[in-house]
């Protein structure tokens, strides 16, 4: 069994303790009349959706590239987030809605209820924390669910906390308080999504790689004489592409494949570049007058 066999085991588990926590939430949150616990089952939804994303990224990277599907499945991703942006901003949106009419009309809240429910998706979203812990550095997608997951356990601990001020207090604007906040949350992460996936959609380049780094890397490369029309692209939210052309020293030609290498090393290493076309050129000079010949198409 590979890592990433053993990785989609324990993502089916959050996912499971997800639903769970999900549909306990909304069951909950109408029986005690909890907005705060309604907001934090919206809030659920938002890490669900992620670590549903994380694991099918999972699955598509394993699945190889046929047909016209040349790059593989990867994109299904990214599609997936921007669908799930827009209904989360909905959500937002009602949950903010909501918050306004019940802060200007608390309405009486089972306090008690509230608290023993907000415990229990406390405990199951500490336990996903935990044992998520370490695999965030995987892919970006897992990475995002687990942050969700984080957030979403610092939700449950201001649930928890309402619901002790309202048994505490007995004043019932504190559910609707924390509600507001998590809508606000929620929808400061929905619209983050789809800006990132909107991003990877447009091609631009990935967050934290500057292009002109890449470029004085790539000429750092020994044998390389100069880069230009230099393309740095997402496929997915952690598969990276690469197209350039690159001049190469003409007494170096017949080391070309050794430069190739080279590049592909580096930009694997430093940036996670992991598909590359580079078309080769040469320049030889005769009569004063330099000229850029192509020789070959080279990539991995």
């Amino acid at each position: 069994m590979t890592p990433r066999d053993v990785l989609q085991g324990k993502f089916r588990i959050f996912i499971y303790l997800s639903l769970f926590v999900l549909l306990m939430e909304i069951v909950g949150g109408f029986l005690t009349n909890s907005l705060a616990l309604l907001s934090d089952a919206g809030h659920v939804l938002v890490d669900l959706l992620a670590l549903l994303v994380a694991y099918f990224s999972i699955r598509l990277s394993q699945k190889k590239a046929k047909g016209r599907f040349s790059f593989g499945y990867y994109r299904g991703e990214i599609f997936s987030a921007v669908i799930n942006g827009m209904l989360l901003i909905l959500i937002a949106v009602f949950i903010l809605y909501e918050s306004y009419s019940r802060l200007m009309s608390p309405q009486p809240i089972k306090g008690q209820e509230m608290l023993v429910i907000s415990i229990i998706g406390l405990a199951a979203n500490l336990y996903v924390v935990i044992k998520m812990h370490g695999y965030e550095k995987e892919n970006l997608s897992v990475k995002g669910a687990y942050l969700h997951v984080l957030s979403d356990t610092l939700s449950s601990v201001g649930v928890v906390i309402a619901g002790t001020l309202i048994i505490v207090t007995g004043n019932y604007i504190f559910d609707p308080m924390v509600g507001g906040l998590i809508g606000i949350f929620i929808f400061i992460n929905a619209f983050g999504l789809i800006k990132e996936s909107s991003y990877i959609l447009m091609e631009a380049a990935p967050a934290g790689i500057e292009l002109q780094n890449v470029k004085k890397d790539l000429q750092g490369v020994k044998g390389v004489k100069d880069i230009h029309d230099l393309h740095v692209w997402s496929i997915s939210s952690d598969v990276y592409a690469l197209s350039s052309h690159v001049t190469i020293n003409k007494e170096n030609i017949k080391s070309l494949n050794e430069i190739v290498s080279a590049i592909n090393e580096m930009l694997k290493t430093k940036y996670n570049i992991t598909h590359t076309v580079l078309q080769s050129e040469s320049e030889t000079c005769v009569d004063g007058e330099c000229h850029t010949d192509h020789c070959q198409l080279a990539g991995k």
